[in-house]
């Protein structure tokens, strides 16, 4: 009996050391051997920059866990080629994922992504409090979750509240044009509003000599988004990507129009529009140079830190400019560009721990995040948008309201980034018909023409029945939030 006994208790004493081996954070070598003493390293991928700064904020909490986060940063242009390359090649370096949600139906129909609904019961993600548009549209695909939101990306239209109240502004205005300096409803009113601000140092603006050239409106024309401020005008216009038979419909009456458009807007923009970035256009903004522009929503944080911002107090926000109707309504749609979403490769052989960081970010101090200056995340949760409390450093309550109020106008009038496979090639042959027409190097027409070309190649590529398939199926997503119509 002695004999077993100590057999028993030798067996009760491993079973415990392996338990501990588990639970303790243990983790493979380097080279994949036996597992070693330390807490879980948690790699997290995503664009570089202030975006990623919320990782730092948990840290401490991680380490409590057991868990060590490394952050690895790639240029904001870089997310897709790069991460589609490690998906390929199936290294498993990355454990959690940034990316953008134009591209997970394609990361999602290629097996690169696990779905989380199995994870649901650790932590809840609280999908109810998630703006529908991007709980549906953005970390959706057949059916399965395969991503939390982490910023709610929409584009919004900026002025300058100083030289729009301006008496002698007001007055200037009604006598050129014969109607009241307003902010513009129509994409017609903002080429009049472009046009009379675009003034030469030494001119007079709201009752000041100027100090440099000033112009009217600005966008974002550098390489890789520059398609979103076209597509916010395509859109209003009634555009679409495809129509119902996968037909591009980029090089459409619309899509040609909304082109001429933005290429009319660009003579009343800084000459060196066509290498504005993020940072290039809100600076432009920030600094005074422009009275005008259509960024992303957290631009309205940034204008009223006295650090970074000559404009403080200044800074209003509306929704998009669209097109009149023949019944008088204006119709306008927001483009929904980036917004950035969390997933976890496949290849992640720690996904509880990867869970945990995602669910901390995107729920747990999801309203930290996006009402931080030091980020440029955007709200995506209704209790942000109903939290003026939390956006009351960067203005009163009632502007805080307002903006809010504002973010959620143009989020319920998406014009979402088309969602499935091959989403990084359309989207990039797009953008570069986009700034090719932009900087003069072609016509609209000829542009988006070679475009649609490019896009049937693609879809050919892909197969063309399945794609059109999937596209179909995003489509009736779209229709029951009202961002297609038939």
């Amino acid at each position: 009996m002695k004999g077993k006994s100590k057999i028993f208790l030798l067996a009760v004493v491993l079973v415990l050391i392996f338990t501990q081996a588990v639970f303790s954070g243990g983790q493979k070598d380097e080279e994949g051997g036996a597992e070693k003493d330390g807490p879980i390293r948690i790699a997290v991928y995503g664009d570089q920059g202030h975006n990623l700064t919320p990782l730092e904020w948990i840290k401490e909490d991680a380490e409590k866990m057991g868990i060590e986060i490394e952050v690895i940063g790639v240029p904001f242009t870089a997310v897709y080629e790069k991460l589609k390359t490690e998906f390929i090649g199936g290294t498993g370096a990355y454990d959690l994922v940034i990316f953008y949600p134009a591209y997970l139906g394609e990361f999602a129909e290629f097996g690169y992504l696990k779905p989380l609904d199995q994870y649901f019961e650790l932590y809840d993600p609280k999908l109810d409090d998630i703006v529908p548009a991007y709980r549906d549209l953005y970390c959706n695909y057949a059916g399965s979750t395969y991503a939390l939101p982490y910023d709610g990306d929409v584009l919004n239209f900026y002025f300058r509240k100083d030289i729009f109240s301006s008496a002698e502004e007001k007055t200037a205005f009604k006598s050129k044009y014969g109607k009241s300096l307003e902010v513009p409803e129509t994409w017609k009113d903002l080429m009049n509003v472009a046009e009379f601000f675009t003034r030469k140092k030494g001119d007079m603006l709201a009752g000041e000599i100027l100090t440099q050239d000033f112009y009217g409106f600005a966008f974002l024309g550098a390489r890789g988004f520059a398609y979103a401020w076209w597509s916010n005008i395509f859109a209003s216009l009634g555009g679409s990507y495809f129509d119902r038979n996968l037909k591009p419909q980029i090089n459409s009456a619309a899509g040609i129009e909304a082109l001429e458009i933005l290429d009319k807007l660009k003579a009343f923009s800084p000459p060196d529009v066509m290498n504005m970035g993020y940072e290039e256009l809100k600076n432009a903004f920030l600094q005074g140079r422009v009275g005008t522009m259509v960024q992303w929503s957290d631009v309205w944080k940034k204008s009223n830190d006295p650090a970074i911002s000559n404009i403080v107090g200044n800074c209003g926000i509306a929704r998009m400019p669209g097109v009149r109707q023949a019944d008088g309504s204006v119709y306008f749609r927001a483009a929904a560009p980036v917004g950035r979403i969390i997933s976890i490769p496949e290849t992640c052989t720690h996904p509880e721990e990867a869970y945990w960081i995602a669910w901390k970010l995107t729920t747990d101090i999801s309203t930290e995040c996006v009402s931080s200056s030091a980020t440029g995340l955007d709200p995506y949760r209704y209790s942000h948008v109903e939290n003026a409390e939390a956006f009351k450093a960067f203005g009163t309550l009632e502007e805080s309201k307002e903006y809010l109020e504002i973010v959620m106008e143009n989020l319920n009038h998406l014009f979402p980034d088309v969602n499935i496979p091959g989403s990084g090639e359309y989207l990039d042959t797009l953008d570069i018909a986009i700034t090719s027409a932009l900087s003069g190097s072609t016509k609209a027409k000829a542009a988006l023409d070679t475009a649609a070309k490019e896009w049937d190649k693609i879809s050919e590529t892909l197969g063309r029945d399945k794609q059109k398939k999937i596209y179909n199926n995003m489509l009736d997503v779209w229709a029951e939030y009202g961002f297609w119509k038939d």
